[in-house]
């Protein structure tokens, strides 16, 4: 008997009201939660779904049906209600992931942009190291760590140690085999390595130094992107990203 693999779904939710003052409150009572600044937003698991809370949206992922998403969204408002009632009794943790440098990742980098850890650049592997999105043994030529706290050293020319570089490395994501396989869109290997910046929230500027090209190219892949997908802005695009395991 044939298989066919499920269909998984992302969703993006309006929120009417600001609901950045909970943040610090969310933080402290999911064990798994992390609290981010520049944008702010924070970032946990609400009844095994990922879940991206800005001030007034959220990105969750993912589902098996609209059904699904919606009984995800009432659960999150009820979280949200019942908090900003017992808040007063919760002990708030204004603490927030400080990511390491890109500049400093990228001092440890072999910096021969191989591309064998599927990024363009190891500029580019290093800010989404940055961002936790992908995992120190993607690079062939990275260092093993001098401690189990993953202290990586960085060698100077003389071959000596000058300095090193901690990183907090969670660890690797596994999928069952209901999981799809990778989507196949008409989106170039470029275009998608783009998308994952977007989705990632970073800014046409940013994404221009991470990935060594022009604003003006940056802006012409996004065009193409958001026609290629037929979504109408960024944050669709960012949707589309993470229900289809892009992000």
């Amino acid at each position: 008997m044939s298989t066919f693999p499920r269909t998984f779904w992302g969703a993006h939710f309006k929120i009417d009201a600001d609901v950045s003052p909970l943040f610090p409150f969310l933080n402290a009572i999911l064990p798994d939660a992390k609290y981010f600044d520049k944008p702010e937003y924070l970032e946990f698991i609400l009844d095994d779904f990922k879940c991206v809370l800005y001030p007034q949206e959220v990105i969750a992922s993912s589902f098996t049906g609209e059904d699904q998403a919606r009984e995800f969204a009432q659960s999150l408002i009820d979280l949200l209600n019942d908090l900003g009632v017992q808040k007063d009794a919760i002990q708030p943790n204004y603490k927030k992931v400080k990511p390491v440098p890109v500049l400093d990742i990228y001092k440890i980098l072999p910096q021969t942009n191989c591309q064998e850890c599927g990024f363009a650049t190891c500029l580019a592997f290093a800010a989404a190291l940055s961002k936790s999105q992908t995992s120190p043994d993607r690079c062939p030529g990275l260092s093993q760590p001098i401690s189990q706290y993953a202290v990586y050293p960085v060698i100077n020319r003389d071959g000596n140690l000058a300095s090193t570089v901690a990183l907090e490395i969670d660890p690797p994501q596994t999928f069952s085999a209901n999981m799809p396989a990778p989507v196949q869109t008409d989106l170039s290997e470029r275009e998608i390595q783009v998308l994952r910046l977007v989705a990632a929230g970073s800014t046409n500027l940013q994404i221009s130094d991470i990935l060594c090209i022009s604003p003006h190219t940056v802006k012409s892949h996004v065009v193409h992107i958001l026609n290629k997908l037929g979504v109408n802005d960024r944050t669709e695009a960012a949707v589309w990203a993470v229900r289809h395991h892009l992000a």
